[in-house]
């Protein structure tokens, strides 16, 4: 038996190995690093309303405003924690929001960063 052609085998195979679980672990890591965001719209916002939302946000330091939209009344809330439910971002943020914005004006809306900016670029194109 050679041993030599045994071991630059095993070698070759053990190299192999890692370069997977290299590259898995990238990619695992890439996927739990995806922060959490919720979409809210708020009937009649207000820059003065987005900017105490953002300034109790801030110092907080748990969430902050990824996007948002006065005219159409959007705003998108994304965790600083990438390992934060949205359940979690709704309970820190919304408490913020409620002493400035009357629930009934708050409804949340299921969709993404990229819809939320096409339905603002929308709102803008109108005026």
């Amino acid at each position: 038996m050679n041993y030599l052609n045994l071991d630059q085998y095993l070698l070759r195979a053990l190299v192999f190995l890692c370069i997977c679980i290299g590259i898995g672990g990238f990619k695992a890591t890439a996927q739990q690093a995806a922060p959490t965001s919720i979409t809210l719209h708020i009937d009649g916002l207000s820059t003065e309303e987005r900017d105490a939302l953002n300034q109790q946000l801030v110092s907080r330091g748990d969430a902050r405003i990824a996007f948002a939209c006065v005219p159409a009344g959007i705003i998108v809330l994304e965790s600083i924690n990438g390992a934060r439910s949205a359940d979690s971002l709704r309970l820190r943020a919304l408490p913020g929001l409620l002493t400035s914005v009357a629930p009934q004006r708050i409804q949340e809306q299921a969709v993404s960063l990229t819809e939320a900016e096409q339905l603002c670029e929308n709102v803008r194109n109108t005026f």
